[in-house]
């Protein structure tokens, strides 16, 4: 063999009795890594169900809706515990001038965790001092009689219905009843809705000097607090509506 002759072996995989490897390199890198997640993928959805989307109007049905809410509520459960279980508001408001902590406990309700508001039931008559109705948020004015000298309580009369002293007084309404915050306060704004409604066959008769006899709510986080009550029942003495 000349000294220039080279000597020729097959290359790999030339061989009939050879098969072709896997590329190596970075190719071969990322066809491995790809294979693999498409492993995961597959064993991550066969444990998966499917389930249908929604509608709009299967989730507009399913929506949680105030007004009927406090529709169903009003006249089986609110109007019983403000017509027949409200305390006397000279008592009360006694009381609570001896203290918050006791009175709440006593005479209130509150809905929510430790340091919400405490939300009174109360009666009583009383004559009307002034009326106000420049604003939308109306309201009377009167003096409640106490041991220590009469207390200026402000009643409203709507249309705006300021607070949530309604929804937090009423007994079997609680924070824990609702999905969430929202939901609460939807109910609180119902409540308000309600009273406006039914005030506004009475308000327009109620004038300064007049009795009235009136049934309703407010809560206070303080004993110091000015008293807004939310009436739920109110008229001429004698005949509250």
């Amino acid at each position: 063999m000349p000294d220039h002759a080279v000597s020729r072996r097959p290359f790999a995989g030339t061989a009939d009795n050879q098969s072709f490897a896997a590329p190596r390199g970075r190719g071969g890198a990322k066809l491995s890594r790809r294979l693999i997640v498409a492993g995961v993928l597959a064993v991550a959805l066969a444990g998966c169900k499917i389930l249908p989307i929604q509608s709009e109007s299967e989730a507009a049905q399913q929506k949680f809706n105030g007004v009927d809410y406090v529709t169903k509520l009003w006249d089986g459960e609110v109007i019983p515990v403000v017509r027949d279980k409200a305390f006397p508001i000279e008592a009360v408001i006694a009381a609570i001038e001896g203290g918050l902590d006791k009175a709440g406990p006593e005479f209130g309700h509150r809905p929510a965790e430790e340091g919400s508001p405490w939300s009174f039931v109360v009666k009583g008559t009383a004559v009307i001092k002034e009326k106000n109705t420049a604003s939308r948020a109306g309201t009377v004015l009167i003096d409640v009689a106490t041991p220590k000298g009469p207390v200026p309580v402000t009643i409203q009369i709507g249309p705006v219905i300021k607070g949530n002293s309604l929804r937090d007084a009423m007994p079997f309404i609680n924070f824990q009843n609702f999905t969430n915050q929202l939901e609460f306060a939807e109910v609180g704004r119902a409540f308000n809705g309600r009273v406006a409604t039914e005030l506004k066959a009475v308000v327009d008769g109620l004038a300064p000097g007049q009795t009235i006899a009136y049934s309703g709510t407010f809560s206070l986080n303080t004993a110091t607090d000015k008293i807004l009550l939310t009436p739920v029942l109110i008229g001429s003495a004698g005949g509250a509506q």
